[in-house]
């Protein structure tokens, strides 16, 4: 395995022990469905919402805070996710939110962990289909002669 994603297994190791003393229950880890993947999803103690938890983990924030490496894409692509697992273990009925959890370190050094609670929408996914309209439109308009 690639020491990436073994800094990668280790990060998500990490959120999953910090969502538990949250007193979350976690569900599953690295859930997958074809191409998509769910990092953690967890279930709050009233059983009433699911936590979709993306895990960045960086060995230094030199380059930045981890999560700023979600784009609309990404989450368009958790949220869809999201609602193949849902539909997938009749859990429809239940609120969903979705969070984020940066880890910064590596398992030699301490490590720093932020937890952002209701990170994103899903009107994350209307912009991304909005961004991809618009960029499209934008190709068109500006093929090579065309409109002058």
């Amino acid at each position: 395995m690639a020491a990436h994603n073994e800094l990668g297994k280790w990060g998500e190791c990490k959120a999953a022990e910090f969502l538990r003393e949250k007193g979350l229950y976690i569900r599953h880890i690295d859930w997958r469905d074809k191409h998509r993947d769910l990092d953690i999803v967890a279930i709050d103690a009233e059983m009433t919402t699911i936590h979709v938890v993306e895990v960045k983990t960086r060995s230094t924030a030199i380059y930045g805070e981890p999560e700023e490496s979600i784009d609309l894409e990404k989450k368009n692509n958790i949220i869809k996710a999201t609602a193949r697992y849902l539909r997938a273990y009749h859990l429809e009925h239940l609120a969903v939110q979705y969070d984020t959890i940066s880890v910064v370190g590596t398992p030699e050094t301490e490590c720093k962990i932020i937890y952002k609670e209701k990170a994103f929408t899903t009107l994350d996914s209307y912009l991304f289909y909005e961004q991809r309209r618009k960029q499209a439109w934008y190709r068109r308009r500006h093929r090579p002669g065309t409109w002058g």
